[in-house]
């Protein structure tokens, strides 16, 4: 077979916290044969599924992941800066208060380094991911790599803007992906790879153990975002900036020959991801310690450093067991007391105290579940959700598994909660599968789509500095106006097209491109004004109908001899399909495809 049909999938999970790779041949593409990198600079010889998304500047260039020295002056969570307005209302409110002040010095003392932007971070590090990325590669498959393409693919999360998707595509480009001759980049939302990965886990690895899945049956992805790394960010500076959660709930069409799905109801999310625990336990400790807290220098709080590896040990063990067990933790020289539970340069935690941290996070999550089931019965009460995955680095946590499977007793619910094998690398491993072989075919649109229109003035109606006259037709008309295209809950494939029908009119002297101001709302009835607080403004779409067949031009001629002036009105439309984490507009004329029109965000 020619090289045309061979290629190397990789997926490229770029997270807030933790980021991940992982690779498969398609000569084999059994999921069982996908590769994880484990092997990161600065980690020796420990293997580990994930880097921390971190970079650090300094003289001598840029250092990154488990590779920046103690003393670097560390940034992270730059991820969150490339979509600041990506509010939900289940992000958690407690965080913007939950950060004392000294956390400011564990890392920068602004969000970004002076003279760079969140997207010049982004390609930054993808930058160095891709590059350690090329250099495993190049060590695994020797002479292969050269002569076969790749195609990278990789996640955003569910809940951001087609800007921020944008802006994550755009910065994998500029950080040399696709550099290579044939080779391809595509998108794919965090929650529906994760899906990709567990629903073929419990199809092959559990069908003779538990029920295997069955046409009708409705999944939630809980993809619980989330490392251990603590938040540089003061919380005054970005309040609420922390991993974010996606679930989406999706129903299987069928099992054989192939697994497919198909998103049941519109997905939900918000930033109450597992450093929410994090920022808690800095809180307690300076509620424990006093003032002095606040004086710590950087590397006591430093995510590498002892304090934090023997609080992430206590996370990762609290749920395991109902003994009741204290974790110590290191603070160094603290004056005892005992009351606080600080002896020995040591606080004590008991099991109440991690409950007291876990409980708002925990209590975000399951509002978020609790939504997806309501949301799916309420749309189809004959398919009630059967399975509820936890996935992603807080999905790993026992005790917000245990605390889900209580909720959903209390509930009468006959849900089953899984915590699937290789959780925390769960999305990064349905990332290649979605190259190999996509399952979702059918998805949700998250909000209302529509444009910016003209139309016929009325007075009392439409305001007069919104109304200007068409050469063409030599009518008044309003701008302003929505025409609203597709609803928020409508199916969106890769065969469901939203056209918008476009008409411009041009004099001789006019370029020929027009401008389509794209908007969106997500509340569930959306205004007919393009100045209500309620409609987004999601981009520019530019066409550039200079490439349109003369057929798409009507000419209309006035005046005598010398004096005569011509108007063309150009009718034609822009093709529109909602991908898993993309947007792709075609110019059309009578069914045929002249080019991709540009959106500027």
């Amino acid at each position: 077979m020619s090289n045309e049909r061979h290629r190397l999938v990789v997926g490229v999970d770029f997270g807030t916290t933790y980021s991940g790779l992982a690779y498969i041949h398609t000569t084999n593409p059994d999921y069982k044969n996908i590769e994880v990198i484990d092997s990161w600079p600065g980690r020796g010889n420990a293997n580990l599924a994930k880097v921390p998304t971190e970079i650090s500047y300094s003289d001598n260039g840029a250092s990154w992941g488990y590779d920046i020295p103690s003393s670097g002056l560390r940034y992270g969570f730059f991820k969150l800066l490339l979509d600041t307005n990506a509010a939900t209302q289940y992000d958690n409110p407690r965080l913007a208060a939950s950060t004392p002040p000294s956390m400011e010095h564990s890392y920068a003392n602004t969000p970004l380094p002076v003279g760079k932007t969140a997207a010049e971070i982004t390609t930054d590090y993808l930058k160095l991911l891709y590059s350690h990325l090329m250099k495993t590669l190049r060590e695994r498959l020797i002479r292969t790599l050269d002569n076969t393409p790749i195609q990278f693919v990789l996640t955003t999360p569910a809940i951001w803007s087609h800007e921020a998707q944008n802006a994550t595509c755009q910065a994998a480009l500029e950080a040399g992906f696709t550099s290579r001759t044939g080779d391809t980049l595509t998108m794919v939302s965090e929650p529906e790879a994760a899906a990709s990965y567990c629903l073929k886990e419990i199809y092959h690895e559990r069908s003779d153990t538990d029920n295997p899945l069955e046409p009708g049956e409705r999944v939630v992805i809980c993809d619980a975002g989330g490392g251990t790394v603590v938040s540089h960010l003061a919380s005054h500076e970005l309040p609420g900036l922390l991993s974010v959660q996606d679930l989406i709930t999706y129903t299987v069409e069928k099992v054989s020959p192939r697994l497919s799905l198909h998103e049941a109801v519109v997905g939900s999310g918000g930033k109450c991801g597992s450093v929410a625990v994090d920022k808690e336990f800095l809180s307690l400790l300076e509620s424990r310690i006093g003032p002095s807290f606040r004086e710590w220098p950087a590397r006591k709080t430093a995510p590498q450093g002892p304090l934090m590896r023997e609080f992430d040990r206590a996370k990762r063990e609290f749920g395991t067991t109902t003994r009741t067990l204290f974790w110590r933790i290191p603070v160094g020289y603290v004056r005892d007391d005992p009351e606080n539970g600080i002896e020995d340069a040591e606080l004590r935690l008991t099991v109440a105290d991690m409950k007291g941290l876990f409980y708002p996070i925990v209590k975000q999550v399951i509002s978020l579940l609790e939504q997806q089931v309501r949301d799916s019965n309420r749309s189809d009460s004959s398919n009630k959700v059967s399975t509820i995955f936890l996935v992603g680095g807080f999905g790993e946590s026992a005790y917000l598994f245990t605390e889900v499977q209580a909720w959903v007793k209390r509930q009468s619910y006959k849900i089953r909660v899984i915590n699937p094998n290789f959780s925390w690398s769960a999305v990064v491993r349905g990332a290649v599968l979605h190259g190999v072989e996509g399952m979702v075919h059918t998805r949700k649109l998250k909000q209302h789509y529509g444009v910016k229109v003209a139309t016929k003035f009325e007075p009392g109606l439409h305001d007069e500095e919104d109304s200007f006259i068409d050469p063409y037709y030599e009518i008044k008309y309003s701008r302003d106006n929505i025409e609203w295209l597709a609803a928020k809950g409508d199916d969106a494939s890769s065969e469901r097209v939203i056209s918008i029908p476009c008409g411009a009119s041009f004099r001789p002297e006019d370029r020929r491109a027009i401008t389509l101001s794209l908007v969106g709302c997500k509340f569930d009835n959306p205004p007919q004004s393009a100045k209500h607080w309620m409609v987004d403004a999601l981009g520019t779409v530019i066409c550039d109908v200079s490439v349109m067949p003369p057929s798409a031009f009507q000419v209309k001629r006035s005046g005598f001899f010398f004096f005569q002036d011509s108007i063309s009105r150009a009718s034609f439309a822009v093709d529109m399909k909602v991908g898993s984490a993309d947007l792709e507009l075609d110019l059309m004329h009578a069914g045929k495809s002249y080019g991709k029109a540009m959106i500027e965000y």
